[in-house]
């Protein structure tokens, strides 16, 4: 499983869906969602042209002012 690493602001957080590592096609729905207090966000992909997984992590700037 390779991992991929995106940080990003609220004011720039965008709903993106990733492109496959492998094949490039565009995958549409995260497997699997995961929250930790820290504000870290990991998603598990797989993509269902080629089955490559893959996952994706976003840090959530606003979790700092909630603990």
């Amino acid at each position: 499983m390779n991992i991929q690493t995106a940080y990003a602001t609220p004011s720039k957080a965008k709903l993106m869906r990733p492109k496959c590592p492998s094949c490039g096609s565009t995958v549409l729905m995260a497997e699997r969602a995961a929250f930790d207090p820290s504000g870290c966000i990991r998603h598990a992909w797989s993509c269902d042209e080629c089955g490559h997984e893959f996952a994706t992590s976003i840090r959530d700037a606003r979790a700092q002012f909630l603990a």
